[in-house]
């Protein structure tokens, strides 16, 4: 079936489906209505005008005009176009196209609360003539045309107060700052002193209440045998001091007022690891059966299937042993940050729900990097990557379209909490709104692991000072 979405002078749009929809007329705009939910559609979004301002969910939200498409597609030499995979990198099902006086209409559905993937792809013939392929497991699509972003912005409050679009849970904290700390590098060496060990945990918290206040975060990686080691065991370092030492240093920690988070990978798992312990069952497979693998600082990962409950039990199991030593929350690493490896309408998003569910009755926190509309993490990282294109065209980082916009997740999760690099909020932050509230994280910036060394502490501070002071 065919309809035409937007017809305006020099701005034209059709949508293409290949399957039979119903169009329903509703006080917000169109609804398009499929009978059948459990067939994979394949949509196609045809664009025409050059002057097309985009704004897709790239993870953290990219806005681009459709003249660069072509441009970008010949740069990184993908031929059949850039692709964004939901719910992972991408972050919600909402797409938006402006004219450049801004009026426009969005296309959007809501949250797939299974964690289904689906998958959205852009091409381009020439400068004027931009293609958006949708595939994903059937669901209702609404177009909400708009003068103004404020306009559109009360539209999709509307509606998602009035159809089935179940949002996520916001959670209020009175954290303003994060402090991030890694004590043993990828190489497995640390530089944190044999007579401080988990002490100087202790001495950052000190450094955090005399600069920054009470209820600050304290992130932790590095604690165990390393960074991006030894994953799934985050059993705390005997070079630093083992449990009982991080137990006390924890303890002073919140004497001092301040937070401890501590850092989990949830999607990767070491090699060497499972086949040592096991957990066999719960790697991710290809179509051929052959287990799904990734490298990092030159060591071998399984992608581990976040639908099995084995992996969901042991990320849960060690995360309460942290909590048993005193952790406040925990980071899960790539949840939100890398395309799933799996087709359009599979689930994969659902464990993952269980997991930080389950997390939460626990009482510990949880966040993740990239943005999401599913995940009930308790805050987001906007990390704005560098740019990070595989073979196939799929975007794991980056904006190679255009520039950073966050707009289309504040307006599909307002309320939400968003974790912004110190390095970011002048050069990559522009719109503020008062529907999201910020977490400003110190780090060094550039993606560097700010690791332990003996000059941290004046790097800390002076980092603490151009923060505050600014």
């Amino acid at each position: 079936m065919k309809k035409i979405l937007y017809n305006q002078t020099d701005y034209y749009c059709t949508l293409t489906s290949n399957l039979d929809f119903i169009e329903n007329k509703t006080k917000h705009g169109l609804e398009l209505a499929y009978s059948n939910n459990n067939q994979v559609n394949d949509m196609r979004i045809d664009l025409k005008s050059e002057n097309w301002k985009i704004l897709w969910p790239n993870r953290e939200g990219e806005i681009f005009s459709s003249s660069k498409v072509i441009k970008a597609i010949n740069k990184y030499q993908v031929s059949s176009g850039l692709s964004l995979s939901y719910p992972a990198t991408a972050s919600c099902r909402t797409l938006i196209f402006m004219e450049e006086n801004g009026r426009g209409f969005a296309f959007l559905a809501p949250p797939d609360r299974e964690g289904r993937v689906t998958e959205l792809c852009i091409n381009a013939e020439d400068y004027k003539n931009v293609s958006l392929n949708i595939k994903c497991k059937n669901t209702n699509w609404y177009t909400l045309s708009f003068i103004t972003f404020k306009e559109l912005e009360d539209k999709i409050q509307d509606l998602q107060s009035s159809v089935p679009w179940k949002g996520l849970g916001i959670v209020e904290t009175n954290s303003n700052w994060q402090i991030q700390v890694g004590l043993i590098g990828p190489d497995g060496k640390t530089e944190v002193p044999k007579n401080k060990g988990f002490d100087v945990l202790v001495d950052i918290s000190d450094l955090m209440l005399k600069k920054l206040g009470e209820n600050n975060i304290l992130h932790i990686f590095g604690y165990s045998i390393g960074h991006d080691m030894g994953y799934p065991d985050y059993t705390p370092s005997n070079q630093l001091g083992g449990a009982s030492h991080l137990e006390k240093a924890i303890e002073r920690i919140h004497f001092n007022k301040q937070k401890a988070v501590f850092y989990m990978n949830g999607r990767i798992a070491d090699r060497e690891n499972i086949e040592k312990g096991g957990l066999h069952s719960s790697i991710l497979t290809d179509k051929n059966n052959l287990p799904i693998m990734e490298t990092y600082h030159t060591r071998d990962f399984y992608v581990m299937n976040p639908s099995s409950e084995e992996w969901q039990d042991r990320l849960l199991a060690e995360a309460i042993k942290l909590k048993k030593l005193g952790a406040d929350g925990v980071q899960l690493d790539q949840l939100g940050g890398r395309a799933s490896p799996v087709p359009a309408g599979e689930t994969w998003g659902k464990g993952y729900i269980n997991l930080i569910n389950n997390l939460h009755k626990e009482r510990l926190t949880v966040w993740i990097q990239g943005l999401s509309d599913i995940y009930p993490a308790d805050w987001f990282e906007l990390t704005y990557r560098d740019i990070n294109i595989l073979e196939d065209g799929t975007i794991r980082g980056g904006t190679p379209l255009g520039k950073p916009d966050k707009r289309v997740f504040q307006i599909s999760v307002p309320g939400q909490i968003l974790l912004i690099p110190l390095s970011k909020t002048e050069t990559k932050i522009k719109t503020k709104s008062k529907n999201n509230k910020t977490i400003i994280d110190l780090n060094l910036g550039d993606e560097k692991l700010f690791l332990y060394n003996p000059l941290y502490m004046t790097q800390l501070e002076k980092l603490i000072h151009k923060a505050v002071i600014k």
